[in-house]
């Protein structure tokens, strides 16, 4: 979606690290296991629920997770087709649900950037 730089670590190192370093080892455990529980809480959370509070819930999640920029848009911009996609829906549903949220006050567009402008009405959506 944006650039980035990307290394490699060998294998053989990271066990070799795991295997000196108990407290990595955990903290590794901890944080990907973590990762896990937040996917599974993801998946069951939008297997039971709308399109429109599947919406609601990604710009939450989008914010939350990566931020906003300086404009107060979403750091993470994404197309229309790539947020139809997250949430599991056509991506003329998409636009249709992006332009009501924009028309109640609760979302601003401007081409991909998006910003929240009320999450509490966004929070009352996706419960």
């Amino acid at each position: 979606v944006e650039d980035m730089q990307v290394c490699f670590i060998p294998k053989s190192e990271i066990i070799s690290y795991f295997n000196k370093n108990n407290n990595f080892s955990m903290s590794l455990m901890k944080s990907v296991c973590g990762d896990l529980k937040d996917a599974d809480d993801t998946l069951v959370n939008l297997a039971q629920k709308n399109v429109k509070e599947r919406l609601a819930q990604t710009l939450l999640y989008l914010e939350d997770k990566f931020g906003v920029s300086t404009d107060n848009s979403l750091k993470l911009q994404l197309s229309r087709e790539e947020i139809a996609s997250i949430i599991g829906t056509a991506t003329e549903s998409c636009i249709r649900l992006l332009s009501e949220f924009k028309k109640e006050g609760i979302i601003e567009l401007q081409g991909k950037k998006i910003t929240i402008l009320d999450k509490a009405k966004l929070k009352k959506i996706m419960e």
